[in-house]
């Protein structure tokens, strides 16, 4: 019995609202220094941080249709095997990551192992999203054939 492929569509509406959050970040980060003092911004932090938030959102939004886009594509096109592998792949480069982030004698290692850990990471979770195929019983395969 072959498994049935879903595709949830992608809302339209996750990356233009994604977008329209990263242009107000842009935008809004010298219109709000220029409405308001330096004073007035280091008593209330809140006024610096909202382009930061709206741009921190719009990666957020930016990442879940991405994870939502290759989930889409990969669901039961991988094999059992193959995805096995891979997710151990990314599990070796996120404890390489961290090995290399806490020795204490090469600085070097801490900046590669900082940006293996975090690809590997998010790498992971976008993977962790992807539904590997039912693997094939061969014998099952066999009696059905006869």
């Amino acid at each position: 019995m072959e498994e049935e492929r879903i595709i949830t569509p992608l809302p339209k509406s996750l990356p233009i609202i994604a977008l329209i959050l990263l242009l107000l970040g842009i935008l809004l980060s010298p219109f709000i220094s220029s409405i308001f003092s330096e004073e007035q911004l280091s008593k209330n932090p809140l006024y610096s941080g909202i382009p930061f938030l709206l741009i921190f959102s719009s990666i957020i939004l930016f990442f879940m249709s991405f994870t939502w886009w290759v989930s889409n594509r990969l669901n039961f096109r991988v094999s059992d095997k193959w995805y096995q592998r891979i997710e151990k792949i990314f599990i070796g480069g996120i404890v390489l990551g961290i090995i290399f982030m806490f020795q204490p004698w090469v600085f070097v290692l801490f900046r590669y192992g900082f940006y293996l850990l975090l690809i590997s990471t998010l790498a992971f979770i976008v993977w962790s999203h992807v539904t590997a195929a039912a693997p094939v019983d061969e014998a099952a395969a066999d009696l059905a054939a006869e």
